[in-house]
């Protein structure tokens, strides 16, 4: 039973553009430390819905209207299952901050997240904050990434590097008071939709296949010269623009499977390796930290960094992010701001989110 004097429970929960499922952890506002975490893997159907719907980019408003209303039941059933597994009962969670499932994201100009607050808060019975990432955009800002806020309050003054490999990465650098923050590009969603094409698997067990094939030079430096490696930050982006229709555009058609598969995996660890800069120390979370080459490769293209992964700050590497809306939900009540104009590019920093009070 968790201890509840003078605690403030929030819940945070998140699913990434990976499209796999729901992350939800509760966290005690006055320590952050979390008390319980869970996750709640998305039906073959419905990721497959999802996957259509990111990267197809046309549907029914019937059809949307049904996804919405079929994902935010499963970040509410995420919620049900982090209480029932904490010794804590609705009463006493503060509010729900909820990131939504991320359909559409044209940073600077809109981001539609979906998975309805209003539907999670009478599902659940509790005060939800959703949709964190449209005040950022309205004030000028790509509305993403929004965690370099949360990166900072877990390196807590320290030097260092918070690098996300989830479907997209970003990074959180720290220097003083200096933050930079912004998307490298993909980390693994093209891995994970090319084997899903290919072999229709899910995702690239600890890269043992792209370990199987060789790097494809000429393609490597093709997908390299697209015009979002070489912009400069603010910048964030998303599945609806690295997928599988990018991909094709930048194959010939004669390559091995197992050797695309491969250089996908360059892509991913050069295209953030040339943003870690020597000596300094870099913590990984995010699914891509199970994928053991990838890793691998971020080692050795960085050998004077010190590469670790963010339970050396105390948080479980799947749950850094909704950890952060937790968080952001504790200071949107609380009527503090939470994105960062030096990384998001928004002319003033705004108190991010709906509130959908029960």
């Amino acid at each position: 039973m968790a201890d509840t004097d003078n605690a403030q429970y929030y819940i945070g929960l998140m699913s990434g553009t990976s499209l796999d499922g729901v992350d939800g952890v509760i966290i005690d506002g006055n320590t952050q430390k979390i008390i319980n975490q869970a996750y709640m893997p998305y039906s073959e159907q419905l990721k497959d819905s999802l996957r259509q719907l990111t990267q197809g980019g046309q549907t029914s408003l019937q059809n949307l209207a049904e996804i919405d209303i079929h994902v935010a039941g499963f970040f509410a059933d995420t919620a049900v299952l982090l209480l029932s597994g904490s010794g804590l009962v609705s009463e006493q969670i503060v509010a729900i901050g909820s990131h939504g499932q991320t359909i559409y994201h044209q940073g600077g100009k809109y981001s539609m997240q979906i998975a309805h607050g209003a539907l999670i808060a009478e599902k659940t019975q509790i005060t939800t904050v959703a949709d964190f990432r449209m005040q950022d955009v309205a004030a000028g800002g790509q509305g993403a990434p929004l965690t370099p806020a949360y990166h900072q309050h877990l390196l807590n003054g320290k030097s260092g590097m918070v690098i996300n490999l989830g479907g997209m990465a970003n990074l959180t650098q720290l220097s003083g008071n200096q933050v930079v923050g912004f998307d490298t590009g993909p980390a693994n969603t093209l891995l994970d939709n090319w084997i899903k094409r290919c072999k229709s698997l899910d995702y690239d067990r600890d890269g043992l296949w792209a370990r199987s094939g060789l790097v494809d030079q000429a393609l490597l430096e093709r997908m390299l010269t697209d015009a979002y490696f070489q912009k400069k930050p603010p910048k964030s982006t998303g599945p609806e623009y690295f997928n599988l229709t990018w991909l094709d555009k930048c194959l010939s058609g004669d390559e091995a499977p197992a050797d695309v598969q491969r250089t996908l995996l360059e892509l991913t660890a050069l295209s953030v390796s040339q943003y870690i800069p020597a000596g300094v120390d870099v913590y990984l979370c995010g699914g891509g930290v199970h994928n053991a080459f990838l890793v691998e490769r971020l080692n050795y293209l960085n050998l004077s960094s010190n590469i670790m992964d963010t339970s050396e700050l105390g948080i479980h590497v799947d749950y850094v992010e909704a950890a952060a809306f937790a968080f952001f939900a504790q200071r949107t009540l609380a009527g503090k701001t939470a994105n960062l104009t030096q990384v998001t590019g928004a002319k003033q920093t705004r108190i991010l989110g709906a509130i959908y009070a029960i």
